[in-house]
């Protein structure tokens, strides 16, 4: 499915998605996190759907024919961004925002910055510890439920964090915890 831009949480199409309603009674989520889904869904059920609608009405009055291919890609596409926004607003209806928790601030819990060092190679790593919903390594968000991110909850700094992965075991240290609970 393409997108216009890069959502923070995977598209309705992810087979994981399913997993993670049904194991989580409440969806973990930033303060930021919520706000980004919430921008999300305001601006697809706005522009987005009533440029489509536009967008089929045009078609429909230039081809008449309903079995136009393409006007049957523009209804594909509607239905796509149908199931995206119910998706996002069923994140938002299970939402839970995390602001505090109840580990010391020198723990590595939700929400907090945590740097890492991996000690086989040096390999220095900052990531922010987010509900699976908002997870992205790539852009520095590591879900808890992830097995790195399931290692390092609770842990304090100086610790060493040993991961047995499919590619064999990796050791860690954890070199900062930050947070901001604003």
């Amino acid at each position: 499915m393409k997108k216009t831009s890069k959502p923070i949480i995977p598209s309705s199409g992810d087979p994981c998605l399913p997993e993670i309603f049904k194991t989580m009674a409440k969806i973990l989520l930033t303060r930021e996190g919520y706000e980004e889904i919430l921008k999300e869904l305001r601006m697809l059920s706005g522009e987005e759907r009533s440029g489509l609608v536009q967008e089929i009405v045009e078609a429909t009055l230039e081809w008449g024919a309903t079995d136009d291919p393409d006007f049957q890609r523009i209804l594909a596409k509607k239905k796509r961004l149908e199931r995206r926004i119910q998706y996002l607003q069923e994140i938002l209806a299970n939402a839970e925002v995390q602001v505090g928790s109840n580990l010391p601030p020198d723990k590595v819990r939700f929400n907090c910055q945590v740097t890492i060092r991996h000690l086989a190679n040096g390999k220095v790593q900052q990531f922010r510890l987010v509900g699976p919903v908002e997870a992205d390594a790539a852009n520095g968000r590591l879900s808890m439920a992830s097995p790195l991110g399931r290692a390092l909850i609770g842990r304090v700094q100086g610790d060493r964090v040993d991961l047995d992965t499919p590619a064999g075991r990796r050791s860690y240290q954890i070199l900062d915890i930050s947070v901001d609970e604003a």
